[in-house]
């Protein structure tokens, strides 16, 4: 659990490239944890021959496994060639929209078989939290229909109750599908009236989605402590307590230097993975980092990973 306070005039810009959202990323820099690097990284074409060097794999979802309902070609075959040498594999994701078992589903549906117990998402983390507070009245912000019962507390649906905001003890950023800005504007004004606590299930600003950027609940948390001075959690990626869970779900043997983390952010994969004192693997063969200069992101931001890799 990491929390962050901020004071600005919010700004509902939405974003548009890849440079943009680096940017944006970098300029959220101080909030985010503090990690070391190596001083430069080995390029390869994929995972071939780190398998004598790790014994388990952290493996990001979209960019790394999947690019929105397909597969990404030959991670299927590598997951299941990971595992038939006696490697851990887990999925560790910023999916706060979806319960567990929906990940299983959903990655099924894709030609993987990943358990429950082989996927870790912000979700996770942010329910471990709940079930250590006392129980809440939240309101989330999610899909209309989205399920909210494998959750500890009572929740209301902000996209199918709006009015609702004023009366919950605090509101939780859950999926921005289908969001509407519009409650940007109403989550201002009711937490500038009574300020209260901000959980961030997801800390992503936004995602590549074609020809254009999906807006996450990252980017509406960081426009919320901009306007109104409040206690803001955040959950996942870049954030300690995602890896946690995920390296407690591992043999007593397997130690974190002992884990090689995938991914296609640097300030989400790369960066949370070095705090959590993992080596790590940029993917830029898809996902984020394959729509913009890499290279100079990496200079620039001086997140450097262990190895750039094309695809798994």
């Amino acid at each position: 659990m990491d929390h962050y306070e901020s004071k600005e005039k919010a700004n509902l810009k939405p974003i548009v490239n890849s440079a943009e959202l680096l940017a944006i990323y970098e300029g959220l820099r101080d909030l985010f944890p503090a990690a070391s690097f190596p001083v430069q990284y080995r390029r390869q074409r994929d995972l071939s021959g780190l398998e004598e060097r790790y014994k388990a794999f952290f493996l990001d979802a979209f960019g790394v496994l999947n690019i929105g309902e397909a597969a990404i070609e030959g991670a299927v075959e590598r997951i299941q060639a990971l595992r038939a040498s006696g490697h851990h594999v887990r999925v560790v994701s910023n999916a706060g929209s979806t319960p567990t078992q929906g990940l299983v589903n959903r990655f099924a549906r894709l030609g993987f078989d990943f358990t429950a117990e082989e996927i870790y998402c912000s979700r996770d983390a942010l329910n471990y939290y709940l079930k250590k507070e006392p129980e809440g009245y939240w309101g989330a912000i999610t899909p209309i229909g989205a399920p909210t019962d494998d959750l500890r507390g009572e929740f209301v649906n902000l996209a199918e109750r709006p009015e609702a905001m004023d009366e919950v003890d605090g509101i939780v950023l859950l999926s921005t599908i289908d969001y509407d800005f519009s409650l940007t504007e109403r989550l201002i004004a009711s937490l500038s009236a009574r300020p209260r606590i901000v959980l961030l299930a997801n800390p992503d600003l936004a995602a590549p989605r074609g020809d254009h950027f999906s807006i996450e609940p990252g980017f509406v948390a960081q426009e919320l402590i901009k306007a109104v001075n409040m206690p803001l959690h955040a959950f996942g990626k870049p954030y300690k307590s995602i890896f946690q869970l995920a390296l407690s779900s591992l043999p007593e043997d397997v130690y974190p230097d002992e884990v090689l983390m995938v991914g296609d952010t640097l300030h989400t994969d790369i960066l949370g993975a070095r705090f959590a004192g993992l080596d790590t693997a940029l993917v830029v063969g898809q996902g984020f980092s394959s729509t913009l200069d890499w290279e100079q992101a990496i200079q620039d931001t001086g997140i450097v990973p262990h190895y750039v890799i094309e695809h798994l």
